[in-house]
């Protein structure tokens, strides 16, 4: 059920001019100077990645190695690394403007995420990147929306994966999940907590990573709007 208060705590936040906030026990920068209006209102009502929060608490253990790919404003890497320990968590994150962001909301949480601000891709080229002002629709794939074009170093995600050893993984990288996790070897893998955009890149190429996932053991098991839950079955 919708939390009945959320608008009301929105509109009281943004009026006010919250500079700080805490969202899942994670303390994150949310002045009008920090963040644009429509990401301060979703985190003030609650679901900033809220689904890949309820996720990551059930799935992240401690002592996980976690490899975020897509940081976003640090959110997730943040929480990850409240639940795995510090040194746990690596993340990548293509867009160059978000880097102050990120390293002033992991300063709040007297955190350090291994940050590493570079896209990730099969083959390790440097890539065109279309970074969102608003932050949130920031992608590889250009999607005819207004966007900066840039280009970005990325490291092969043969590399990331050899590096980190991960057991968890989370990513949102608007559709360039399908090549990623398609390329990627998971068989050290436990949990992916993972955003998909069939909008994007078609049903039929999330059906086509789905079963590709499933040849190497990983299952869907919770899906909630975009975001899904695959898991290694353990017998």
């Amino acid at each position: 059920m919708a939390d009945p208060l959320r608008n009301l705590r929105r509109a009281w936040h943004l009026g006010l001019g919250t500079a700080r906030y805490s969202h899942f026990g994670v303390r994150l920068k949310t002045g009008a100077s920090d963040l644009p209006k429509s990401v301060r209102g979703h985190i003030f009502k609650g679901g900033y990645e809220d689904v890949e929060a309820e996720l990551a608490l059930a799935i992240v253990k401690p002592g996980d190695r976690v490899l975020e790919v897509g940081t976003g404003i640090g959110f997730v890497s943040i929480l990850c690394a409240k639940l795995a320990g510090e040194g746990r968590v690596t993340s990548f994150e293509a867009n160059p403007v978000l880097e102050p962001m990120i390293r002033a909301n992991y300063s709040e949480n007297d955190l350090t995420p291994d940050l590493r601000m570079r896209a990730v891709t099969v083959d390790g080229t440097p890539i065109r990147f279309f970074a969102d002002p608003g932050i949130l629709s920031s992608s590889m794939i250009d999607r005819d929306l207004p966007s900066d074009e840039i280009t970005v170093e990325s490291t092969p995600i043969a590399d990331a994966m050899a590096e980190v050893a991960p057991d968890v993984i989370v990513m949102d990288v608007e559709g360039a999940e399908v090549d990623l996790l398609t390329a990627a070897d998971l068989s050290g893998v436990r949990a992916l907590i993972i955003e998909v955009h069939p909008h994007i890149v078609g049903p039929d190429q999330i059906a086509a990573m789905d079963a590709s996932l499933a040849e190497k053991g990983l299952h869907p098991t919770e899906k909630r709007h975009k975001t899904v839950l695959y898991q290694r079955r353990t017998s």
